[in-house]
């Protein structure tokens, strides 16, 4: 019989040290010309134009005998705006995958507190999809990603 793997959920310290990493991280992004003029915030969506960094769970893949670490990170980026024609859609949700595919090809990946160092960023959905319309008539487009990490 398969012996089970328990999954461990990540420490309170590792989601401090990883939130910040990631938004970070995606403030970086390398804006086109045609990209909106906007700053990635954590958790948050405001109103108007708007990114935001999601994180939605984490967990310990294996541990070591020296105290070292994997873990992984399950996040989301979110673009808020309120195009009003098909070629502005377009390139509200094309913005986000710009973004993501940055994340998951570059290779100046930052350091992290601690010994950590995030080894791989995979895009679990390649074409970001509209999440809803909000209440004030705005479209929010995401796309989701798993950051894998470890420590020494």
């Amino acid at each position: 019989m398969p012996e089970q793997t328990k999954i461990e959920p990540l420490s309170a310290t590792e989601y401090d040290i990883i939130e910040k990493a990631l938004w970070e991280l995606v403030k970086q992004f390398p804006k086109e010309q045609i990209d909106p003029d906007v700053t990635a915030e954590y958790d948050e969506l405001k109103s108007g134009l708007s990114l935001a960094v999601f994180v939605d769970g984490g967990r310990y893949k294996s541990h070591n005998v020296l105290g070292g670490f994997t873990a992984e990170v399950d996040f989301r980026v979110a673009y808020k705006s309120d195009p009003r024609t098909s070629p502005q859609r377009i390139n509200s949700q094309a913005f986000v995958g710009r973004i993501m595919r940055w994340l998951e090809n570059t290779k100046d990946l930052p350091l992290l507190t601690g010994g950590r160092t995030i080894t791989k960023i995979t895009v679990t959905n390649t074409v970001p999809y509209k999440d809803d319309t909000g209440q004030d008539k705005s479209t929010v487009y995401v796309a989701a990603a798993v950051m894998e990490y470890e420590a020494d």
